[in-house]
């Protein structure tokens, strides 16, 4: 709401001006435990309590960011206010209708960043998101309470699957090169690197793991070269990434038929590199039924009866049923939200990434370009845990045109001024 109606109506609130800071934060570590605890293997051992706190932790956390964005954050214009409430409505409506309750999350957490210091929210989500993650590896050494499972070629890690591990793990990562960045000391560098190396090689993500080294390589790239990086070369790759990465699914996935695969050798090499996820996208996207022969230690299962998934709303759950699950964000979003829901998400994107090129945030474009590279593998778009980066959505939505946007790394003029200055 503007600020002269807020005001208005609750005075009170301009007189604790940490609050909405607060409510924020403890939302964001609220929805972290539901994710990085709660939605474990703790479910089959403990399902009632499990149960209850799932919806104790949802519950509280949906309501924490509803008080942040309607009472507790300042609103400039009355197109922001609109912009805010026509977003949640139809996050509640896709999220509704494709069962994916981490959508509305992802966008409550996203518009209620608004008027937060975002060091502040990053250094409370990287706490959090550390601390659970290893007491759910503690919970399994030392109690009964968290089994791990074998899923096909390696353990579960206490996730139902070694990737739901993975993107966990990335999030992490991501958070503390986002913070950190560009003042990476040598143990930053260190610490990051033995966490891309322990997701590669202790529960093989191969996904999650090669991001984290994409994300290095850009790092040490733009120390190097970091005058590339704020060309207009570099801007337009951030730029076309999104709809190259989403025509390259579309296509190699329905051109690689795994019944055939010595007509598309190339696709077949890729396929493998990209641990079979081009088979996962011909015969779910594309509804083509096929037998998965047994392979490491997993039973045989069968495509057949594909629906047509290519629909205007959508509706497919896309990370539940085995018929359904696809390991790319490009194509799950056109299943479970549909084209409309599709072209809405990649437009948002587009227009983060044009204006923070436009306003020459280098950090948050690498962050992002390794973030899309990594929703190719996975459909992890909107798991908080998983994409700290959630946390920009403002500066696409909610930032007058010419204001600053309120992102976390600074811009090379700004650390030119800052290094003259000293």
């Amino acid at each position: 709401m503007p600020v002269a109606l807020s005001q208005r109506r609750f005075p009170f609130l301009d007189n604790r001006p940490l609050t909405g800071q607060r409510v924020y934060c403890t939302a964001i570590a609220l929805l972290l435990i539901l994710s990085e605890v709660f939605s474990s293997n703790i479910q089959s051992t403990l399902p009632a309590f499990s149960h209850l706190a799932r919806l104790g932790l949802t519950g509280a956390g949906t309501l924490l960011l509803v008080i942040k964005c309607l009472f507790l954050t300042r609103y400039e214009r009355r197109w922001q206010w609109a912009v805010g409430c026509a977003a949640v409505v139809y996050a509640a409506f896709a999220s509704l209708r494709g069962d994916d309750i981490w959508f509305l999350l992802a966008v409550l957490v996203g518009l209620g960043a608004k008027d937060v210091d975002l060091r502040t929210a990053l250094r409370v989500y990287l706490g959090t998101a550390a601390v659970c993650l290893v007491l759910v590896q503690l919970l399994h050494y030392t109690t009964p309470l968290m089994p791990f499972n074998m899923y096909a070629r390696n353990w579960d890690y206490g996730y139902g699957h070694y990737n739901g591990y993975g993107a966990r793990l990335l999030g992490v990562f991501f958070a503390w090169g986002w913070l950190r960045w560009p003042r990476l000391r040598w143990f930053d560098w260190a610490g990051l690197a033995a966490l891309a190396a322990y997701t590669l090689i202790v529960p093989l993500c191969r996904g999650a793991g090669m991001a984290m080294l994409l994300l290095l390589l850009l790092f040490a790239a733009q120390k190097l070269l970091p005058r590339f990086f704020e060309s207009r070369v570099w801007h337009f790759l951030v730029l076309a990434l999104y709809p190259l990465l989403t025509v390259f699914s579309l296509v190699t996935g329905y051109l690689f038929d795994p019944g055939a695969s010595d007509l598309t050798p190339k696709l077949s090499l890729l396929n493998r590199a990209f641990s079979g996820r081009l088979e996962i996208w011909h015969h779910v996207f594309w509804a083509f039924d096929y037998l998965h022969p047994a392979e490491e230690g997993a039973e045989a299962w069968l495509h057949a009866g594909m629906p047509n998934v290519i629909t205007l709303l959508g509706g497919f759950a896309t990370d539940a049923d085995v018929h359904h699950s696809i390991d790319n964000t490009y194509l799950a979003l056109i299943m479970n939200k549909g084209l409309l829901g599709a072209v809405l998400v990649a437009g948002v994107t587009l227009l983060l990434l044009w204006r923070l090129c436009r306003t020459g945030h280098t950090g948050e474009t690498l962050l992002l370009f390794a973030m899309l590279c990594y929703l190719l593998m996975e459909n992890k778009m909107f798991l908080i845990s998983a994409n700290p980066l959630i946390l920009l959505l403002p500066c696409a939505l909610l930032t007058p045109p010419g204001a600053p946007l309120p992102a976390l790394c600074p811009r090379p003029a700004a650390q030119s001024r800052e290094a003259s200055a000293v």
